[in-house]
């Protein structure tokens, strides 16, 4: 656990440091939220806020590496983590610049879980009914739609100053308890996993970022940090599975299995729900379904007499009761 705190430390310092010097970049190469009329913001606010939790990430990365324990969780598939979020940061660094289409966002999404699974990272098997092993094709197709899910649920709520930041922080630190305590049930000789390491840079990251993300906003995490953070989220997901023999475990004993697949779709009840209300209502307006509009939930909240922070307040809340359920 020692270890698993300093990186955490490393990567919230690393995170808070560097992301005043991405917002100067950001403003010099335009990459600015003007305001429009569903914003909540009220003045133009720097974007790339992404691009400081990446540099972060990447930096803890090379530091706790060289931990006697912590370093044993690294290899093939950190590699492929790393890359996979290096494109998703470059994705997202295009459209904060240039507002890209949403079918050129999708394809972008698609490449990068196609990088997860080159390197390993995908499911293999579901508790459904005992255990089904999942053949070749069907897992990949599902590990893909589950990175979709995700990314796009994360990047849909980024609506309000410290929204994403904080709902992130609160369902990853549950999932970090998870992760550690499966891990120390399933291999206790040696727990520290990747899934762990993931979860605890994470953390690091939204709390080091969510000061300068508190509002008012001297920076926005962009479509570059949400849909970072969806891809991580993600994928400690996928590979805390691992950590469990599903034939070791009779039906009585899958739950463990569920859980790691379970959670981060739980956290993300809210804002799914939001996007297939807003795909609905958009579609039955003649719209197409990625139009934009003031009808999101924090909008309503904020229609219905909560003040900003009250709005995010209550996501926080929602968060901490699904993820506290969950366990």
């Amino acid at each position: 656990m020692r270890e698993y705190l300093i990186t955490l430390l490393i990567s919230a310092a690393l995170c808070y440091l560097i992301t005043p010097l991405v917002r100067t970049q950001a403003i010099r190469f335009g990459a600015v939220a003007a305001i429009r009329d569903r914003d909540i913001h009220s003045v133009p606010t720097a974007r790339w806020g992404g691009v400081a939790m990446w540099a972060s990430m990447s930096l803890t990365f090379a530091i706790v590496n060289h931990l006697p324990l912590v370093g044993k969780s690294f290899g093939h598939e950190t590699q492929g983590i790393f890359l996979a979020a290096t494109a998703i940061v470059l994705l997202g660094m295009a459209d904060d610049r240039f507002q890209l289409d949403a079918l050129t966002k999708l394809a972008g999404q698609v490449f990068v879980a196609g990088i997860l699974l080159i390197y390993g990272i995908q499911i293999l098997w579901l508790p459904i009914n005992g255990v089904i092993t999942l053949p070749p094709s069907i897992g990949q197709l599902v590990t893909v739609l589950i990175v979709l899910v995700i990314i796009n649920a994360v990047n849909f709520i980024d609506g309000l100053d410290g929204l994403v930041s904080g709902v992130v922080l609160i369902g990853t630190l549950v999932f970090f308890v998870y992760s550690y305590l499966l891990a120390q049930e399933t291999s206790p000789s040696n727990y520290f996993n990747l899934a762990s390491l993931l979860s605890a840079i994470v953390i690091g990251m939204c709390v080091g970022f969510l000061p300068l993300n508190w509002r008012p906003a001297k920076i926005f995490m962009g479509d570059s940090g949400a849909m970072l953070l969806g891809l991580l989220m993600a994928t400690s997901a996928l590979t805390v599975t691992g950590q469990i023999d599903p034939h070791m475990a009779g039906k009585e004993d899958l739950l463990p299995a569920f859980i790691p697949l379970i959670l981060p779709l739980a956290i993300l009840v809210l804002p799914l729900l939001d996007f297939t209300l807003a795909v609905l209502r958009r579609l039955r307006a003649g719209k197409s379904p990625f139009a934009a509009d003031r009808q999101h939930i924090h909008h309503r909240l904020q229609d219905l007499g909560h003040s900003h922070v009250g709005s995010v307040f209550v996501f926080y809340i929602w968060t901490a009761l699904i993820s506290l359920s969950c366990q």
